[in-house]
């Protein structure tokens, strides 16, 4: 039996995404809809919901501070929201699920899918994807991107990455004295993330901190501070030319 706990101070848009559940997530649930986020912390006790859909811009408490003032983290988050950049970016930094207003079907069916295929595959518990969500809101100086994997979650800094390797469908991270290790997400999500924090794309196949780059060679090769080259494609050059000189 999944348990949902849905929390939106709009009693329309809470109500639109109830029956959007009920319509085409055919498994077995119970569903509780709290347009109060401080009666939604208790039913966190009462209810104990396994997956919480929290909407994020609220008025009295929005969804960051009703995690802050959560006593546990036992459930799973998927966050919706009309669109706030800055807090899209902090959910994707920490690997949590979101999903944009309006909702549109086929998104909430895959949003729900991820979310059965993290609780069968029992990675990790929740908790630490929200307490690092909730860390880098608090220090956003500090930021650690969350990497989910097969063995587990990780979190790194930005500062940690030498560069990372698209590989198809996956992205290689490459570390400062750690192993390297494979992602399933695209080199594309994580340049979207990553292109505040001193990275650039400097080939279809590689995404590089610029704080890790020993010297660049005028023929299109970057040595990193692992030893290892980095080729730049032919349109790159100029750019990343620019980039460095001004690092």
């Amino acid at each position: 039996m999944l348990r949902i706990l849905i929390i939106d101070d709009e009693p329309a848009a809470g109500n639109i995404l109830k029956v959007l559940l009920e319509k085409h997530i055919n498994i077995a649930k119970e569903m509780v809809l709290c347009t109060d986020p401080e009666k939604g912390l208790q039913l966190l006790e009462s209810f104990k919901p396994c997956l919480v859909m929290l909407d994020i811009e609220m008025p009295k408490m929005n969804g960051f501070d009703f995690l802050n003032k959560a006593s546990h983290w036992d459930f799973h988050v998927i966050f919706t929201t009309a669109y706030d950049k800055y807090a899209i970016r902090a959910i994707r930094f920490s690997a949590l699920d979101y999903l944009l207003k309006p909702i549109i079907i086929t998104e909430l069916q895959e949003a729900i899918q991820r979310h059965l295929l993290a609780v069968e595959q029992q990675v990790s518990g929740p908790g630490q994807l929200v307490n690092n969500l909730i860390n880098n809101f608090k220090s956003p100086e500090h930021f650690k991107l969350a990497l989910s994997t097969m063995k587990g979650i990780f979190f790194y800094k930005p500062s940690e990455i030498i560069y990372c390797e698209g590989v198809g469908n996956y992205t290689r991270f490459h570390f400062v004295q750690k192993p390297a290790m494979l992602v399933s997400k695209t080199i594309k999500e994580y340049e979207d993330l990553l292109v505040e924090h001193h990275f650039m794309r400097v080939h279809k196949s590689y995404l590089v901190n610029l704080q890790h780059v020993q010297k660049y060679e005028k023929e299109g090769l970057l040595w990193m501070t692992n030893g290892e080259q980095i080729s730049v494609s032919r349109r790159k050059k100029e750019d990343v030319k620019n980039m460095i000189s001004n690092t």
